[in-house]
């Protein structure tokens, strides 16, 4: 394992090879505050050698090329078709959210204020490598990204960003400003124990007013939730930026994409849900994805017909061989206004 940090008059952040993982990360807000937006989970530092490698040490801020991973069980009815072709042989995508999220990048400190990793996939891969630039700007609580994708041969996979956020003990103390969006989507499988506060595979106009598996009224706009569960929603054709409100610590987080690039948002709401390890029930954090794909289902189902790019939402990127896809993105943070 390296770890690499860098310091400016605004903040510190920090590097870790396995999975490219930025994080912990502070910002010094104009009133002198320092606050931790992203998340680290709370195994970080126990040995969790039996575990995934994106899990061992989960935190922050990292790409996942291609996004997602193979469905373990039956999709529903309307998703039979694209499962049906959901065989796709690459090395590189047997891991969750690829290879690039399960091994070590070469890390490296660029100029002043700049942190530098870079991957190489398997030779057999559809997939050359991935590069990360992480910029900070002096004067300016934020970071600036950019992430480069190079493509060995022709394919058409998902691809996605993958910022976990703090969420605060307290039910409603953070709230979500998206903009407009054109849907948002429930995930059309639960986990094996249903977990989640909503039903599968149902479809709502705004994330302000989702209906639970019992019929009540549910902000999704308004976290942590109270309770146990584990959510995955897919907010669609959303404008390239996130606003979080901390009502507790009174500062906001921005998230800014491209959203011609990620034209979908992917929340994934961990709270509590999850009973096994590392989670025993103690994970409380906002996965907030900028993604082209269709949830977290894998090559297989995002590059096939589907009922999200059915439509008109692209869930998958086609490269062509030797072509190198660059986007970039930003975190910053501010007092409330």
């Amino acid at each position: 394992m390296q770890n690499l940090s860098m310091l400016w008059d605004r903040g510190e952040a920090a590097l870790q090879s396995l999975g490219g993982m930025l994080g912990p990360v502070s910002f010094i807000l104009e009133d002198g505050r320092s606050v931790s937006p992203l998340h680290v989970a709370p195994w970080a530092n126990e040995d969790m050698a039996d575990q995934p490698a994106i899990l061992q040490r989960l935190r922050g801020v990292w790409p996942c090329v291609p996004f997602g991973a193979v469905p373990d069980r039956p999709l529903p009815e309307r998703w039979r078709e694209a499962q049906g072709r959901a065989v796709i042989s690459d090395p590189a995508f047997e891991d969750p959210h690829g290879f690039g999220s399960n091994h070590h990048w070469t890390i490296s400190a660029g100029g002043e204020g700049e942190l530098l990793a870079e991957i190489e996939y398997p030779q057999a891969s559809v997939i050359k490598s991935l590069q990360r630039r992480i910029v900070a700007v002096t004067g300016n609580a934020g970071l600036e990204f950019e992430l480069t994708i190079t493509a060995r041969r022709d394919c058409e996979i998902p691809i996605g960003l993958h910022p976990c956020f703090v969420l605060p003990e307290t039910p409603g103390a953070i709230k979500l400003h998206t903009g407009p969006h054109s849907g948002v989507w429930t995930h059309p499988l639960d986990e094996r124990q249903p977990l989640s506060r909503f039903a599968e595979d149902q479809c709502f106009a705004d994330l302000s007013v989702l209906k639970s598996r019992d019929g009540d009224e549910v902000d999704a706009t308004a976290l942590p939730f109270a309770g146990q569960s584990e959510n995955l929603l897919l907010v669609t054709v959303v404008e390239g930026r996130l606003v979080l409100d901390n009502l507790e610590q009174n500062y906001r987080t921005v998230l800014e994409w491209d959203r011609e690039i990620f034209p979908s948002l992917m929340l994934w709401i961990s709270n509590r849900g999850r009973s096994q390890r590392p989670w025993l029930n103690r994970h409380l954090a906002l996965g907030a994805e900028p993604v082209r794909a269709a949830f977290d289902l894998g090559v297989g189902i995002s590059a096939a017909s589907n009922p999200v790019n059915q439509q008109g939402v692209p869930t998958a990127w086609r490269f062509t061989a030797g072509e190198s896809l660059t986007t970039r993105y930003a975190i910053s943070a501010t007092v409330l206004p």
